[in-house]
Parts: structure tokens; C-alpha cells; sequence
């Protein structure tokens, strides 16, 4: 019995450890054999090199990926997320396919006998061994085997978070072990060629901690050469222009149309909603306990949060700074949703806040007579007992906040200009203040309320969200209105049906779309259909949106003729560097062997000498950056040497190495091994990447997803 607590106890950690080792590599993606499938169509979601992957297989993965996600965050994953999911499961999908094909290509193999000397011989895999070793670091073997001899053993999920795992026998995680060695063997294999060598590591450590400093005279084409002092003909433009065709040459792009359905609440989602919390109100009303009601109603659990004037909507602020301590206030609607609160604790703040109105009058010059007239005449009104929100909204120039009465809501010293501020302030509750001169204006400025009372709350909110109901209704409008669109003509049916058209344009091979977001299905359908053609309602963040191809442009290469005169400042900056590295060339030539560089202060104009300060080549340089072509110049120099001309990032430079330090070997020989097995990571990674992109690059991969997910 002992030996069977210690199995149960252990085995999760056993397992958790070896789903650990067997996805930690950042390409391959292993084990979806045994994810498990469920019911679910037929149909496939794509191919590798001809070869289906079923919509049942991807959706069981992503149905997975989907859970994890949710019990790591506490919630559904939105739909940006879900799209990101379904990316990440197909890119692991088609990565385990072309690894398969690999594998098997290479004939690569793991028999019975071979599985069973490595568990059961004298270094077993560390994931299982580390199970069975107590503090001391003593090994229990006999547990260990005796353990693993009892292939009928039953457990549980080793991660705790996968809802699907169910409860397996221990003989099942064979595969795992096997997949496990067979991927060593291939990484093994596909790796075998990754070395690093002692100059590799001796570079590497003494970029980050041999220390140069040098003096550089920089010669800077933008104040040495003069525009006019050189000229760029055609033929240097179309020499330019050759020499970096790649940068020219464009993707293929399709412009596209689009209508949005967005979904939004309807009336009769916000009556229920309306209905709910008026359900909770009464049960508040009625004596239940209302911290309860939060935690189990409201879409986001707020209970003793402090909130001052000006922090709450406005309907919410003075519904609730209204109220008295112990009352329960609402339901009230603003844009946030439907908030039922109840007033737990009022209190005197250290903080005092003023509510004030305000009419500004812009000043056209310093000394505008007109102006300061116009304001004279408006603070008589004013006082004289006009509505203050009328003036605001027939004289202010503040915008939307005129046409609100000036009302500038609740607010705390320090918020506005000093001067408003100081006017404000020392104002009392009705006063008509002003003119105030600010950089903004003349203010006239009426204190409508003056509260240093801060309060606590318990909150309830109820979102006004679509229901499935009129999300359903939406979703019928879109494909009502493709369907329409195909049969007619898309801007035309958007105009009989009220909806505006918009234009975005996507390039070849890539997912984002301008004003919807990433979105490899639209981006795939976009590439496959013809001008004119009309989408199915793809969905989108909120909604869905229906897609028309209006123009399709092929790959290619802007014309030189087009480029001309965005070439003319490559093309001048190019001859102002070739002028800068020959004066930069006859100014070494004033120097002879010993001089220091500090000989050329003075003696060239425009021309001043400075000092790098200590740095490695690892690191930025002080004043001139990361510039490579500086940086092998100073590691090539001797001490005291000065460089020929370089041509660098900012123009041509002159450099005198000062000093360097020595090579620590004591230090490199202590790190060297550490060095060796990081540098050789990075490389075996770096080599990973690149050689599952080649796979994926000659296999045949044919994504079909948009079929199934809009």
C-alpha cells in the first residue's frame, strides 16, 4: 500500500515532467497522435503533400489548446485569441506532418529492446528518475522498477488543467517515451553537422568584454559638401536604382471593399437585461445579503472601491453622491452597462474637487480688443443671470464641451492650467469668475459645485451585450446581404441597404488587413478570387464583415521612371560620401606615423575630433552607436594606429585606437564551457528554425481553413 501512495503521489510529477521534455524545443511540436479524436465531420481543413488533416483532427486540437487557454486566464478566449489558437494549432500540425515524413524518410526507429534498456538501465530518462530520488539524492530503484513493471497502473492528469486527459494507464505513456527518443535520435541526426569552435567562443567573449578606446574625426557629408558642389546625372539614378532592385520589387495586393455587421445590442436585449437587474434590485431590496448578489451577478465583482467626484459617468456620480450611506442606488444606464450600487462607507477626503462650467474665447493676437470686449459682455450676462449653459454653447470655442454648457464635470487641484486652477479654486459654489487669461484664452468660468467626500462601494454591473438571438439576426443579415451581392452588385446593395462601404488593401502572404486586424482567412480568400467576387461573412472582432475583391494587382517591380526623384536624395547622399571619404583620405594624408588624430582640430572645417570612451564591441559605441563598419575598423587597429577612411552610418570617419585590453584568459577558460553550450543552443535552434522554414517551403501545404472558420 505504501509503495501504491507513493505511485499516486509521484506519478503526476512523472508525467507533468515528461510532457515537459517532450515539448521543449521551440520547432517541433510532438505527440498529436495521442491527443485523442472525437466526433466531429469529416471533412478536411487542408493537406500535406496531399495528405488530409481532418476537421475532427483540428478540432480536437484546438478544443484543447482552447481549454488550456481558458483554465490558465479564468475565461473564454475572445476571438482574437481563437484565431491566434487556430493559427498555432495548424502551424503544430502541419509541423508534426512534415516531421513525421522526416522521420520516416530517414528510416529513424525505436525498438521495444531499446526503449526498455533506456528506462530500465543505468541512467534512466532523468523525468522519471528525479521521482524516485529522496532529499539525500539517494535513488530508489526498487521502487522505480517495481513501479514501472505494472503496466495496468492507472493515473490522473500530471498538469491538473487538461479536462480531456480522463484517467489513462501508465502503459499508454510508452508512446511518449518513444517519441521522445525519436526525437533526440533526429535532432540528433539534423544537428550533427552544428559546431562551435574555440574561435567562434574566444570571439564571442572578447566582443563582450575586451574594452577599446579611440578618437574618430567624423566628416559629415551633410556639412562638409554642399548640394550644388555635386551632381547626380540619370545615369547614377539608374545605377542606383539597379543595384537595389530588391527593395523595389512589390508583393501582389488586392483592394478590397468591405460592409461591417457589428454586433451590437438590440432593444430587446437591453429590456431583459434591464429586467435582470431590476430582478436583483428587488432582491436587494429585499433583505439579501448585497455583497453576495455581487460576486454571483455582476459581470465584473467591484466591492469596497473608493471613488471621489468625477470618477464614476455622470449619471452614476450624482445618482451615488446623492444617495446615503447603506442605500442601495440604481439600476442606472450610461455606456458602460446597467451599475446597481450599494453605499457602503461615506467619508471626508483629503482631496477637494470643483464642478465648474466654462466659456472660452480664443485669443487671435496678444492684444485682441475684440476679444477681450466680447468677453467683458459675456461675464455681464452672465452675472446678470442668463443661463450660463446658453452662452456657452452661442460664444465658447471649446468644441463639443460648448455644445455640452461648457460643463467641464468634476475635477481636482492640479488638473487645469495653473491660472484656471488658481481662479477656481478660491472661487465659491455659484460664482461667475473671470475673464481668465490662459495660453488657451479668455475663460469665464462658473463654479457649479465644490465635494471632498470620497465613498465606497459594492457594485454591481450588468453589460448590455447582443444575445444569441440577435447575434443569430446579424449573422442572417450577412449572408442575406452576400448572397444579394453576388447577385447584383456590392456597393449598390449596400446602398439599398444602408450600410457603408469601405476600402482596405492586403498584400500577398500577409495576414494583417488595414482596419480589421490579422486575419489569415480573409487574406487567403482575397488571393483566391477574382475582381468582383463577393465573400461569405467572415467573422471579425465584434461582428463579421462581408469582402469584395475591387482590384487586383500582380507582383513586381516599381518602374524606374516612378522613382526618380525619390532616388535623387539616395543618389546625392551616395556622391556627398564618396566627396567626404577623398577629403577624409587627403587629411590623413597630413599626418604622419605617431601624430595623434587630435592634429586635425582645426585644420579641416566642420571637422572636430572625439573620444569614443571605453566600450566593447558588443555594446553601443558612446556618440557613434552600432555601427559595424566602425567596429571592425577599431578591432583591426593597432594601438596608436590611424584607420583609412571608413565609411560609416553617419559619413566617413578617421579613427586612432587609444587603447584595448587584454584578453582574460583565466576568465575565458573559467566561462568557456558555459559559453560553449549557450553558443551551441542558439546555433541548434537558429538551425531548427531554418531547417522546419525549408521544410515548409518544398512541401505542398494546401490551407483550407476559411471553408470552416469565417
Amino acid at each position: 500500500m505504501p509503495i501504491m501512495t507513493r505511485m499516486r503521489d509521484s506519478m503526476p510529477l512523472i508525467l507533468f515532467g515528461l510532457l515537459v521534455a517532450f515539448l521543449i524545443t521551440i520547432v517541433f511540436e510532438w505527440g498529436m497522435d495521442y491527443l485523442g479524436i472525437r466526433g466531429g465531420q469529416q471533412d478536411f481543413v487542408g493537406k500535406v503533400n496531399g495528405k488530409k488533416i481532418t476537421y475532427r483532427e483540428f478540432s480536437e486540437l484546438l478544443k484543447t489548446m482552447s481549454d488550456n487557454a481558458k483554465s490558465q486566464s479564468g475565461q473564454e478566449p475572445d476571438e482574437a485569441a481563437t484565431r491566434e489558437l487556430r493559427d498555432q494549432a495548424w502551424q503544430s500540425i502541419v509541423n508534426e506532418r512534415l516531421v513525421a515524413e522526416e522521420v520516416k524518410r530517414l528510416g529513424i526507429t525505436v525498438s521495444d529492446q531499446e526503449l526498455r534498456d533506456w528506462v530500465f538501465g543505468d541512467t534512466p530518462p532523468q523525468e522519471l528518475r528525479r521521482n524516485f530520488t529522496d532529499s539525500t539524492g539517494k535513488f530508489n530503484r526498487e521502487m522505480y522498477e517495481q513501479v514501472l513493471t505494472n503496466p495496468n497502473q492507472y493515473i490522473q492528469d500530471p498538469s491538473g488543467r487538461d479536462p480531456n486527459f480522463g484517467v489513462k494507464k501508465l502503459a499508454e505513456f510508452e508512446k511518449m517515451l518513444r517519441q521522445q527518443r525519436i526525437q533526440a535520435k533526429l535532432q540528433s541526426l539534423i544537428l550533427a553537422s552544428v559546431r562551435v569552435t574555440d574561435g567562434e567562443l574566444m570571439q564571442r567573449f572578447a566582443d563582450g568584454t575586451v574594452r577599446y578606446d579611440a578618437l574618430y574625426a567624423l566628416f559629415d557629408p551633410s556639412i562638409l559638401v554642399k548640394d550644388a558642389d555635386v551632381q547626380v546625372t540619370d545615369e547614377d539614378l539608374r545605377a542606383l536604382y539597379t543595384e537595389n532592385l530588391d527593395q523595389y520589387k512589390f508583393e501582389a495586393t488586392r483592394k478590397l471593399q468591405y460592409v461591417l455587421f457589428l454586433e451590437n445590442a438590440s432593444a430587446a436585449d437591453t429590456v431583459a437585461r434591464r429586467k435582470d437587474i431590476e430582478d436583483v434590485a428587488a432582491k436587494a431590496k429585499s433583505g439579501l445579503d448585497f455583497l453576495q448578489l455581487v460576486y454571483t451577478y455582476s459581470d465584473r465583482p467591484d466591492s469596497g472601491v473608493v471613488f471621489h467626484r468625477g470618477e464614476l459617468s455622470t449619471a452614476l456620480d450624482n445618482a451615488v453622491f446623492s444617495a446615503a450611506p447603506g442605500a442601495v442606488v440604481g439600476p442606472i444606464e450610461d455606456q458602460e452597462g446597467l451599475h446597481l450600487v450599494k453605499m457602503l462607507e461615506e467619508k471626508k477626503g483629503t482631496n477637494e474637487y470643483i464642478h465648474a462650467a466654462h466659456i472660452l474665447l480664443p485669443l487671435s493676437t496678444p492684444d485682441s480688443a475684440a476679444v477681450k470686449a466680447l468677453a467683458g459682455r459675456v461675464v455681464a450676462m452672465a452675472r446678470s443671470g442668463k443661463d450660463f449653459a446658453d452662452l456657452a454653447r452661442q460664444y465658447s470655442k471649446d468644441g463639443s464641451n460648448a455644445q455640452n454648457g461648457g460643463d467641464l464635470g468634476w475635477f481636482t487641484n492640479g488638473r487645469m492650467v495653473p491660472a484656471f486652477d488658481k481662479a477656481a479654486f478660491a472661487a465659491s459654489t455659484g460664482e461667475i469668475v473671470g475673464p481668465v487669461r490662459t495660453p488657451f484664452g479668455l475663460h469665464i468660468i462658473k463654479i457649479l459645485g465644490r465635494d471632498s467626500r470620497e465613498v465606497k462601494l459594492a457594485h454591481i454591473l450588468m453589460k448590455i451585450t447582443p444575445s444569441s438571438q440577435s447575434k443569430n439576426d446579424i449573422a442572417d443579415r450577412a449572408k442575406d446581404f452576400a448572397f444579394n451581392a453576388r447577385e447584383s452588385e456590392f456597393t449598390k446593395e449596400a446602398q439599398q441597404t444602408g450600410l457603408e462601404v469601405r476600402e482596405t488593401q492586403v498584400q500577398d502572404k500577409s495576414t494583417v488587413i488595414p482596419g480589421i486586424g490579422i486575419n489569415e482567412a480573409v487574406s487567403h480568400w482575397a488571393f483566391g478570387a477574382k475582381v468582383g467576387g463577393v465573400s461569405d461573412p467572415y467573422t471579425i472582432t465584434n461582428g463579421s464583415a462581408v469582402f469584395a475583391v475591387a482590384e487586383a494587382k500582380d507582383a513586381g517591380v516599381r518602374p524606374f521612371d516612378g522613382l526618380k526623384e525619390s532616388l535623387k536624395p539616395m543618389a546625392l547622399r551616395k556622391k556627398k560620401m564618396e566627396r567626404v571619404k577623398e577629403l577624409a583620405a587627403e587629411a590623413r594624408q597630413k599626418l604622419s606615423p605617431g601624430d595623434s588624430l587630435t592634429r586635425l582640430a582645426g585644420v579641416v572645417p566642420g571637422v572636430t575630433v572625439q573620444s569614443t570612451g571605453s566600450f566593447t564591441v558588443s555594446g553601443a559605441i558612446p556618440g557613434i552607436g552600432r555601427d559595424p563598419e566602425f567596429i571592425g575598423a577599431v578591432t583591426g587597429l593597432a594601438v596608436g594606429r590611424i584607420s583609412p577612411p571608413v565609411s560609416g552610418v553617419r559619413g566617413a570617419y578617421l579613427i586612432q585606437l587609444l587603447s584595448s585590453t587584454a584578453f582574460d584568459s583565466s576568465g575565458y577558460a573559467a566561462q568557456k564551457e558555459i559559453l560553449r553550450s549557450r553558443t551551441l543552443q542558439e546555433k541548434r535552434n537558429r538551425f531548427l528554425s531554418e531547417w522546419i522554414t525549408r521544410l515548409k517551403e518544398k512541401a505542398d501545404i494546401e490551407d483550407k481553413r476559411d471553408v470552416f472558420y469565417r
